[in-house]
């Protein structure tokens, strides 16, 4: 009986793990072109913070407030796609040509979208 219960645990354990470390699905991109799209707040201080450094460096991001319901809805189901906890997460949430990035610094976001530009 013990080794029946240490197998039905390991087996579960490795499913869990598929779950968190396996293969994501593809997410779709949001647009033809290579971009950005930040999704935070506008009381935000990384989020803005992040969205001024960006600009700064020529780079024009796509701007979601979180607030919308629909945004929330679309991110959501977008960060589940991709495997990512949507019940608690920092903002903001960067999508870099269709890889989502949660709370980014902005080299981490010019180097994702340089490199898949």
């Amino acid at each position: 009986m013990k080794k029946l219960l240490i197998y039905v645990l390991l087996g579960f354990c490795a499913y869990k793990a598929w779950q968190d470390f396996g293969p994501k699905d593809k997410l779709p991109p949001l647009y033809n072109e290579s971009y950005v799209a930040v999704y935070g707040r506008d009381s935000c201080g990384h989020t803005q913070g992040l969205l001024k450094k960006l600009r700064q460096e020529g780079i024009e991001p796509y701007y979601f407030v979180v607030d919308d319901p629909e945004v929330a809805s679309n991110l959501h189901q977008r960060m589940e796609t991709q495997g990512i906890s949507s019940k608690r997460y920092n903002l903001p949430v960067v999508d870099v040509n269709a890889n989502l990035i949660i709370r980014p610094s902005p080299s981490q976001v010019q180097q994702n979208y340089y490199v898949n530009k």
